[in-house]
């Protein structure tokens, strides 16, 4: 198999219902045609419906595999919050690898009485050194930034006092939230450029509003001195699902279960793309599974 990057691949083409290949760019800007039996997207839940939408052809007019009008859309990207608690003793939060050291799906489920659906998980994770205390989240989203007046002091106070419960929550599937292409902007290639329409709904702000504040009390609980709320972060779209869903109906999907496009047989999508919900957990060890089980599919039933 042949090796064309670093390469852009411009367009997914076809023939009679199916993918042919695809044309791709290389370093210097040269078109190429890359000819294949079987055609994977593995883009992510922008950059595979960009593409499948910038294929679009006489047989396709509104894009590839897109017969049901639902590439690009139902976007979701986990809304997220953070609470830190600082504390009046070093607990060594400068210390071992940033991230997620212990994990809590207590308020995970479906509660009505909580006035939403669904729930988050939390993360509860070191906050490094002097430059992590002045990253985004949560301290410069909060109300009380470390920058600016009694800096120094703040940071001292601050720097290895200082756990932090990150919170992912599940996002929902509206189809308002969507990838398409834009009208006016192109990259640096000239391809059209992708444009994200996203809003999160009142269920996920009622979700971090009720999650922020069970935080504070957790951290309160546990002997905090001060605590600091990263409400919901604007900047937090890490994690890219749900613009190509997967299902049985090919009216209301886009790929069957395996990540096959109902509309071109012998043409996949392999990433979060696919997903129908999003769950409130980081999706990078679903997807690997999810991709591994199309692939031993794919590979069991042969090409069609």
């Amino acid at each position: 198999m042949p090796t064309c990057g670093p390469a852009r691949v411009s367009r997914i083409l076809t023939r009679a219902g199916r993918a042919t290949g695809a044309l791709y760019r290389d370093a210097h800007g040269r078109e190429h045609e890359l000819r294949a039996r079987t055609v994977i997207l593995c883009a992510n839940g922008i950059g595979t419906p960009r593409l499948l939408l910038m294929s679009a052809d006489a047989d396709h007019p509104d894009g590839l595999a897109n017969s049901s009008g639902l590439v690009g859309k139902r976007l979701m990207m986990h809304p997220f919050a953070a609470v830190a608690g600082v504390f009046d003793e070093d607990l060594g939060t400068t210390a071992g690898a940033w991230g997620q050291q212990i994990q809590s799906m207590h308020f995970y489920e479906t509660d009505a009485d909580r006035g939403f659906v669904r729930g988050a998980k939390w993360g509860l994770q070191p906050t490094g050194g002097p430059l992590g205390l002045t990253r985004s989240y949560p301290w410069s989203e909060s109300e009380r930034p470390l920058w600016f007046e009694n800096f120094h002091d703040t940071l001292q106070a601050r720097l290895g006092r200082s756990p932090m419960w990150s919170i992912v929550a599940e996002d929902l599937p509206y189809e308002s939230n969507a990838v398409s292409l834009s009208p006016d902007l192109v990259d640096p290639d000239g391809l059209p450029a992708p444009r994200v329409a996203y809003r999160a709904d009142a269920n996920s702000r009622a979700m971090l509003a009720f999650h922020t504040a069970r935080a504070v009390e957790s951290m309160e609980a546990a002997g905090a001195v001060e605590t600091v709320v990263g409400p919901m972060i604007r900047a937090s779209g890490w994690h890219l699902m749900g613009t190509a869903v997967m299902g049985d109906d090919p009216a209301t999907s886009v790929t069957d279960r395996y990540g096959r496009c109902h509309d071109i047989p012998n043409l996949y999508v392999f990433d979060s793309s696919t997903w129908v919900t999003c769950g409130g957990v980081n999706p990078a060890a679903t997807q690997a599974a999810l991709a591994l089980w199309s692939s031993e599919h794919l590979l069991a039933e042969g090409p069609r």
